[in-house]
């Protein structure tokens, strides 16, 4: 620092004509070394948090404070329903899709809702790479590595938790820097505050899936799944991302998808037991008191007579929603046999053919009539294991 200063002043005597720029430079640059912790121990505000960003960028372990789950699945098959009810523990920073803005830079804007990967190596690496980064983000509250564009992300703010990170990059009438860096440091705290991070995506691979359990110990894994039928049915109503005529095609892309992160979770079950859980969604809506407790114990958060409460409430207290969109259900076993009403036998079957195998894994049962179809009284699911875990 002596150094410094002293090369300063001699050029000052070079060009006098700087003098009155560079000493007060200098003697600032001095201060803000010397008393920086002093700074850290005393200011208030906005930098405050700043230099409180700093030191637990420094200090702490991100990595480390409390556990971390990501709820994989795929569009329309009950993850936002799943996820509300995991919100109710109060110590959960719950994050929603954060990959949406990367999946669009990747496939463009009509490949986000049709979520067809491309099939192959460079592109499936590359994707991980960056989902994986994204992820780690909000799993570790360590949001001062992330890009703008993947924080300026609407879906975010479909959670109040991450809502609070997606305001800091609104523009705001009087907005300063200095008042979105704030912003920005409150999210980071109330997330280190929660002892549980959670996302939920539909825009995860599995091989993303399988490097992160790898990396992170503490990481669990709910794998929400959905008869295709169903999925697909919902998908073409609410997204309206293919025609029926295309049912053959899209359902064979959206099958082979499933059946490859099928095949990482099989092998993850194996690798790292007690980590990781399926939970079909029809089981969910026929037992959302059952299904719940025990999704809670898995996540190891607490199931309490409030949390019971607002299961029995959103499932089976006659609360209807009011969109597509909606939680609410006022009868879940109705909700998740809605499709059976809706969709033409002829798709179904088709449905049927290209994802017979995942039927087979998972306890899906075909159809060969419109009457098996339509009359919900007769299942078409049967209890099955799934590498030693009961469906």
């Amino acid at each position: 620092m002596r150094r410094f200063l002293g090369l300063m002043f001699h050029r000052l005597t070079m060009r006098k004509s700087f003098v009155l720029l560079l000493i007060p430079a200098a003697f600032l640059l001095y201060v803000s070394f010397q008393a920086s912790r002093s700074l850290l121990r005393t200011a208030s505000g906005p930098l405050a948090n700043i230099l409180y960003l700093q030191s637990v960028h420094k200090d702490s372990d991100p990595g480390s404070n409390g556990g971390k789950i990501i709820l994989m699945t795929y569009g329309r098959s009950g993850s936002s329903f799943t996820s509300e009810i995991i919100q109710q523990d109060p110590g959960v920073f719950y994050t929603f899709e954060p990959l949406y803005n990367l999946i669009r830079r990747y496939l463009g804007k009509t490949g986000v809702k049709k979520l067809v990967y491309p099939n192959t190596t460079d592109w499936a690496t590359a994707y991980d790479k960056e989902s994986i980064a994204i992820m780690e983000v909000f799993l570790t509250c360590g949001f001062e590595s992330m890009n703008s564009r993947d924080i300026n992300n609407f879906q975010l703010r479909n959670s109040a938790d991450s809502r609070l990170l997606w305001g800091c990059v609104q523009r705001k009438g009087n907005w300063t820097p200095v008042d979105a860096l704030d912003c920005f440091i409150k999210a980071r705290k109330a997330c280190f505050e929660c002892p549980v991070k959670m996302v939920k995506t539909i825009r995860i691979r599995g091989s993303a899936v399988r490097k992160m359990m790898e990396k992170h110990p503490d990481l669990k894994i709910l794998y929400l799944i959905r008869d295709p039928r169903g999925t697909l049915a919902s998908q073409q109503r609410v997204f309206n991302n293919f025609k029926w005529e295309e049912t053959a095609n899209f359902s064979a892309n959206y099958c082979q998808t499933f059946r490859e992160d099928l095949a990482e979770i099989g092998q993850l079950l194996e690798r790292f037991p007690g980590r990781l859980r399926l939970l079909r969604y029809e089981n969910m809506a026929e037992n959302p008191l059952k299904e719940s407790e025990a999704m809670y114990r898995f996540l190891g958060l607490d199931f309490t007579p409030t949390v019971r409460e607002f299961v029995f409430n959103k499932t089976m207290a006659g609360q209807k929603g009011k969109s597509a969109y909606s939680t609410s259900r006022q009868n879940s076993t109705e909700t998740a046999n809605s499709w059976r009403k809706k969709l033409t036998i002829a798709a179904a079957m088709i449905i049927d053919r290209n994802c017979k195998d995942i039927y087979q894994h998972l306890g899906y049962l075909p159809v060969n009539t419109l009457m098996e179809m339509t009359d919900v009284s007769h299942s078409l699911k049967k209890k099955v294991a799934f590498h030693g875990q009961e469906l």
